[in-house]
């Protein structure tokens, strides 16, 4: 009985075994009809709900009834921006000739002046660096918006003096004196000029004075203040002309210990003091020579930040010193690369030079320059040769010295790293003597693109900084944690945390705050005195010497004078407002380099990139071609061309972008207009899509003059649910110099005028535009005049006028009558506005409505209880931020930009998005937006004027789409158990035009790429061209490389003398870390915690979901949980990287035949007037469970030919460039007759306090 039991039973196993597999061979086809109704109910839900809530259609109406349009003329639009430009640089020019005329007067009158006593006191702006005694505090510093909410004074300036600079020597002292009467000229730019930045004096004795004065920002950590304007851009290039430079660094066998740290030293800061304009490379020689970088070889490079990164790498690479050197053999090839770099028309073609550091040579090497250098004569050399020995005992320093000053260079003897920076920059003045004895020349310079006052050089040092603190918390964590920390949820967590900060490199110019960008303009200042008295010691015979005073030829640097040009007032000065969405200009220097556009990505967290402000702009326009990385099409090269060269035209170009933090891609005709920026070296470029785009909203009559509305102007902005966008300048006071000039917020300050305007009759139209100087620019190119800015405060009309218009027409768009006519038309509307605040929320999930205008304006109302100003809401950590704590950037928004730009597919498509990857699922919400248009009744064209939207509960569209879809209704032909979503045979998505999960039945996959999931079925979307794919190259991309990875042409990191000692105490570090948590050290957990609050907490139990097998899995102690624990340290480098994007076909082919149900095991409908799609996969279909992997993640670009060196990759394929238009002024007749004793000098060394107690330490500890 028993057996028979068996045999039914396994008899009715193979029944159903057979079945299943008849199923999987003939599995039921997805009824399509079922399919189109879940998408009707789908649209007539979200249809209803985003026209009930944003009440479009009457917007739509009031805007429509009295609005105009006006074309987008891109040749007049690129006119008036250069020329506004233009305006400004001239105007920032004058203030520069200012400063250079009194500083080289007070430099005259003081040169018999002798220098000040120990009273003398200075205005230091490192007051808690230097010894009270010898500063003046710095009083009543006041907080100002001009100046990035600094604290300033602006009645007297302050100084910066670098940290190895002794502030009492003589000559620095006196530079100090005579420059205080720069305050004078500061004062009066100012006073002209209200939008003028800082001013500043940079003196060849290494202070720097700058207007207005503040307090010198503090180091983070308090580290060691570098800062030295000899070595920042502006410097650099007006000091000299431009340059190409060869390096060559002995590494013979006496090139040992000390010698071999300062001659890295001084390599370093030879190539810090260099600037874009400049081209460099650096050799090292023992009997054969060889370049520090292998792939730079016979090269010179340009000079950009992330060159120099690699030649200082391929310096900490060189081998350890060995064999004799042949200097022979370096110096020939140094000149025969120059020689070629002339005679070619490349590399900087102006100043050449050698800059040579050894520890000493066998001879003077008479002959070698003689057939290299000395072809014209010495009068006609065309390279400079510098000098750098380095030793305390050396025995010879006379063939050094004469190396140097017969080659019109400088000579220099170095004994410690301490005098290294110093030092090295001598080579500066001795660059600029030609300019110097010209007199009358003083060329006007424009830096590229960099941060204020921030080191480039931190790059590294700030992310090893992140990298130790993430370190410290995952060793508190697993103390505190145990086995715990081992948990695949909490590891996955902090994998995906550490993913995401590396992923973070999006960030575009005007999002990011903590770095201020700029571009500088200054100006060389010559010493007038070109003859001094100098005291000589003269042999008169054998054994006798005589002291004798005689006159000779000078020829001394000042200094450099210098202003600053923000790069928010550059993007200012465009008027984004009038280009409008989805349009843009931007600003190319001769380098083919931007300066402002917005599609840079100048940092990755809160770091600077490593090339930040040498991206190309074939390297932000990228062509829509199916061309390799790096292979940029002819179409954007020639534009590049005419651009660089500083011409005015306009070509076509179809291009494909990227927007969302690059997880979403499309394509675009653009049409390009560039014009000169004249006496720069910039050109600007519009661009526009004028197919769709090339319309704007021009503002009734009635509003132009405010005559009928200014009664109620602040009736338009009553309540607080609205804000400005924070970057557009509408109205604002000329200097911020009081509490009734100063505004916590730009909706104070709108406020304030909006009543000032009330109050007046039409004397606001008096009020001058923010470019006020433009209208006072002689095009003949004489001086402006001098005379006080008379205003106390200027106004953009145009785009004020246009936000008092948007603002009448959104006022109470949200809370008109609901039995609007309109809606009684609409049935489920009706339905709708019956229903409870409470119920309407409980079905619909509504939390807040919203609309942004044109003209930078967005109102907002909660749905739900929330604060009325949620930007100060206090409470941040524990809740989601507030939709308008990040969505105040009107146009700029990319819930705008795709509202407006999907409104060319469908112009009744709302754009549905949910954020990406969202970890709290219960508060996800799903944003809503569509676009409003003023449509021309003449000629159909149309402007968008603004886009309205709402968010809603995620929850509350998962519940309706799983409603929806468990629906069955007999006239479809549909099985319950077999064609619903709730069937184990159907897998149900909404995904939206860029292939990311809307809704799902696993509602973890919301935010995901549908790639990710299924992605088989991606694939095949993809080939059926439902989905195009859009390949995006990243040319801003950071990449992280390990430690231990090999690189054939880098280091890990900069090494630094001490960085030795740093390992070995990060390895007694490490082992007292891994004794705390194995100890119960309580007093160092509570000393840990008082310092760090952020410990993680990991109060989830996982105990219930694991078997205590499966624990016992994840204890990991001893040296092995050491292992996992500590992470791995990387460096950030850059790189290119590459994500394929994806985006939604207009027409959907929705029937294709196939031979098999399972050749296609899916269908879909378009959910209409969204952008969504309703997609129905087979699971019968054993090709949809497949595991493949197909993710929209950026993936490194490998550069094989160059051993994945990018750096390299851009070093052979270089693009062309345009040298500055400055006049390239290198020798003068009268340079030889400078007294050659001025050619150089050795150094006495001395022990200061420090040094001393340095030694003292190492002797106690040693």
């Amino acid at each position: 009985m028993k057996s028979a039991k068996v045999l039914v039973a396994l008899f009715l196993y193979g029944c159903y075994m057979v079945r299943e597999c008849l199923q999987h061979d003939n599995p039921e086809p997805v009824k399509t009809a079922l399919l189109q109704t879940w998408a009707e109910k789908l649209y007539f839900e979200l249809w209803n709900c985003g026209e009930y809530i944003t009440n479009r259609k009457s917007l739509q109406s009031k805007y429509n009834k009295e609005a105009k349009l006006e074309g987008r003329n891109g040749h007049i639009l690129v006119a008036n921006i250069s020329s506004v430009i233009k305006s400004m640089m001239d105007k920032k020019q004058q203030s520069l000739k200012r400063i250079l005329e009194s500083v080289e007067q007070v430099a005259v009158s003081a040169h018999n002046d002798a220098p000040p006593g120990d009273e003398y006191k200075v205005r230091n702006a490192k007051p808690n660096k230097a010894t009270p005694h010898t500063n003046i505090l710095l009083n009543d510093l006041k907080e100002n918006s001009h100046f990035y909410h600094t604290p300033v004074n602006a009645t007297y300036s302050s100084v910066h003096i670098p940290t190895y600079v002794y502030d009492r020597a003589s000559d620095v002292i006196k530079a100090l004196k005579w420059s205080e009467n720069l305050d004078v000229a500061f004062r009066k730019n100012y006073e002209i000029d209200p939008r003028l930045s800082w001013q500043y004096f940079g003196s060849t004795t290494g202070f720097m004075r700058q207007f207005p004065a503040m307090e010198w920002p503090d180091k983070p950590d308090n580290t060691e203040d570098l800062y030295d304007c000899r070595m920042r851009p502006w410097y650099v290039e007006a000091a000299a002309s431009p340059k190409d430079i060869l390096i060559l660094v002995d590494n013979s066998g006496s090139m040992m210990g000390q010698s071999k740290i300062i001659a890295r030293h001084v390599i370093n800061t030879l190539l810090d003091t260099l600037s874009v304009n400049d081209y460099v490379n650096v050799l090292v020689f023992s009997n054969v020579t060889n370049e520090v970088v292998p792939c730079f070889k016979n090269l010179l490079v340009q000079a950009t930040l992330a060159n120099i990164r690699e030649l200082k790498l391929g310096v900490e690479n060189i081998a350890d010193p060995n064999n004799i050197s042949d200097f022979s053999i370096a110096l020939t090839m140094a000149f025969e690369t120059l020689e070629m770099y002339r005679e070619r028309n490349m590399g900087a073609m102006c100043n050449q030079a050698i800059m040579l550091v050894t520890d000493g040579v066998p001879e003077n090497f008479y002959e070698l320059f003689k057939s290299h250098n000395w072809k014209n004569g010495t009068m006609g050399m065309p390279v400079r040769v510098f000098t750098y020995l380095i030793g305390r005992e050396v025995p010879e320093i006379r063939d050094m010295k004469w190396m140097a000053c017969a080659n019109h260079g400088y000579f220099v003897h170095l004994s410690t790293v301490e005098e290294v920076r110093e030092q090295v920059v001598h080579y500066l003045p001795v660059m600029a003597r030609p300019l110097v004895l010209h007199q009358s020349h003083h060329p006007v310079i424009w830096t590229p693109l960099y941060a204020d006052v921030t080191d480039p050089k931190m790059t590294d040092y700030l992310w090893e900084k992140e990298e130790c603190q993430q370190q410290y918390h995952d060793t508190i964590s697993y103390k505190e944690t145990k086995d715990q920390f081992f948990y695949p949820k909490n590891k996955a967590k902090r994998d995906r945390d550490r993913k995401k900060k590396e992923l973070n490199q999006n960030l575009n110019v005007n999002r990011q705050k903590k770095h201020n960008l700029i571009t500088s303009l200054a100006m060389p200042a010559f010493d007038k005195k070109t003859e001094m008295n100098i005291t000589v010691r003269r042999l008169i015979n054998d054994n006798y010497w005589v002291w004798e005073t005689r006159e000779t030829k000078v020829a001394h640097l000042l200094g450099v004078v210098g202003t600053d040009v923000p790069e928010a007032d550059l993007r200012e000065a465009m008027s984004p407002h009038i280009l409008g969405v989805n349009n843009y200009a931007f600003i190319v220097t001769n380098n083919g380099f931007i300066v402002t556009h917005p599609d840079l990505r100048p940092v990755f967290g809160d770091i600077l990139k490593p090339n930040y402000n040498s991206i190309d702009v074939t390297e932000v326009e990228l062509v829509d071609s199916d061309n390799i990385a790096r292979v940029f099409d002819r179409s954007i090269l020639t534009l590049r061309d005419y651009i660089i060269n500083q011409t005015t035209g306009d070509r076509e170009i179809t291009v494909k972008y990227h927007y969302d933090d690059m997880r979403r891609a499309t394509t675009a005709e653009r049409h390009y207009y560039y014009s000169i920026v004249e006496g720069t070296p910039f050109t600007v470029v519009v661009a526009l899509q004028e197919k769709h785009f090339g319309y704007r909203v021009k503002i009734p009559d009635r509003f132009q003059n405010l005559n009928t509305t200014r009664s109620s102007l602040l009736d338009y902005f009553k309540d607080d649910e609205w804000r400005i966008h924070p970057d557009w300048l509408y109205c604002r006071y000329a200097y911020d110099d009081g509490d009734d000039t100063s505004f916590k917020t730009p909706e104070d300050e709108l406020r304030h005028f909006l009543k000032r305007i009330a109050k007046t009759d039409n004397t606001w139209n008096k009020w001058p535009p923010p470019r006020f100087y433009s209208e006072s620019y002689d095009s003949k190119g004489s001086t402006l005049p001098e005379e006080k800015f008379d205003g106390k405060c200027y106004c953009d009309k145009d785009l004020m006028l246009s936000l008092i218009y948007d603002a009448n027409m959104t006022k109470g768009i949200f809370t008109e009558a609901k039995n609007d006519t309109e809606k009684k038309k609409n049935p489920a509307a009706v339905l709708m506005s019956l229903l409870p605040r409470t119920e309407f929320e409980k079905r619909f999930g509504v939390t807040l409505a919203f609309v942004a205008t044109h003209s930078g304006l967005t109102r907002w109302m909660d749905y739900e209880d929330k604060p009325k100003t949620p930007l100060n809401s206090d409470d941040h950590e524990n809740q989601q931020p507030h939709f308008i704590d990040e969505n105040v950037y009107s146009i700029e928004e990319v819930w705008y930009r795709r509202a407006v730009e999907y409104n060319m597919v469908n112009d009744e498509s709302y754009v549905y998005s949910v954020p990406f990857e969202n970890e709290n699922i219960k508060s996800t919400l799903v944003t809503a937006s569509q676009a409003v248009f003023v449509t021309s009744k003449e000629n159909k064209k149309k402007g968008a004027a603004a886009v309205v939207g709402y968010q809603f509960r995620h929850s509350a569209l998962q519940e309706l789409f799983l409603n929806i879809t468990k629906q069955c209704y007999s006239e479809t032909g549909c099985t319950p158990a077999k064609d619903t979503c709730q069937s184990i045979e159907r897998d149900c998505y909404i995904l939206d035009n860029n292939g990311y999960i809307i809704a799902s039945e696993n509602v973890m996959d919301t935010g995901l790429f549908f790639g990710n999931v299924r992605g088989p079925i991606m694939k095949m979307m993809v080939k059926e061209k439902i989905y195009n794919n859009i390949t995006i190259f990243d040319y801003q991309g950071v990449c992280f490389k390990r430690e231990n990875e090999d690189d054939s042409n880098s280091s890990s990191f900069l090494y630094t003398p001490i960085h030795h000692l740093k390992q070995l105490i990060g390895w007694l570090i490490g082992r007292v870390l891994w004794l705390a948590a194995h100890s119960n050290f309580q007093w160092m957990m509570s000393q840990a915690q008082a310092i760090f609050e952020d410990v993680p907490d990991y109060q989830e139990d996982e105990e219930s979901v694991y078997s205590a097998d499966t624990l016992a899995n994840f204890k990991i102690e001893g040296e092995k949980a050491l292992k996992y624990v500590r992470i791995n340290r990387t460096r950030p480098k850059s790189c290119d990287r590459v994500v394929n994007l994806y985006t939604l076909t207009s027409k959907i082919p929705e029937k294709v035949e196939h031979k098999s149900m399972c050749a296609r095991p899916y269908e879909l409908r378009k959910i209409m007037n969204t952008n969504l799609i309703l997609l129905v996969v087979n699971g019968r279909c054993p090709e949809t469970t497949k595991a493949e992997n197909f993710d929209t993640e950026p993936k490194e670009v490998d550069y094989e030919e160059f051993n994945n060196s990018l750096n390299c990759h851009k070093a052979f394929y270089s693009l062309p460039r345009r040298r500055p238009k400055t006049a390239c002024i290198r020798t003068h007749p009268d340079e030889h007759e400078i007294y050659d004793k001025m050619c150089g000098k050795g150094t006495i060394t001395t022990v200061t306090p420090i040094t001393l107690s340095i030694v003292f330490f190492l002797c106690l500890i040693l």
